[in-house]
């Protein structure tokens, strides 16, 4: 019996020091993530692209007026990864002729 404590004892300290290993490995990933989404973060905000939603809720219009937007030519997405996306630059340049439209949609 002796023996069988004594490997318990041996066992139970190999355990800790690998669960304490492990957990220090998987601190430093975290680490490294977080620095990597912060890093994609900063990039994303960088790049001038609004998504099909920010546009509906910036024009504050509906679904189907957004896609008869599009096919009347008003908006002109980029597709990237099936998805609309529009330059910033172009949106604003929208908003600012929607505020002196004479009366209903766009002109």
């Amino acid at each position: 019996m002796n023996v069988r404590k004594r490997n318990r004892k041996e066992y139970m300290k190999w355990r800790a020091r690998t669960i304490a290993k492990i957990l220090l490995a998987k601190k430093s990933v975290y680490k490294e993530i977080l620095a990597l989404l912060r890093k994609s973060a900063s990039k994303e905000e960088d790049t001038p692209l609004f998504s099909a939603k920010e546009v509906q809720a910036l024009f504050n219009i509906a679904h189907s007026t957004y896609y008869r937007w599009i096919g009347g030519g008003w908006l002109n997405p980029t597709l990237i990864n099936g998805r609309h996306y529009y330059q910033k630059e172009d949106i604003l340049a929208l908003l600012e002729k929607r505020r002196y439209r004479s009366r209903g949609g766009l002109e």
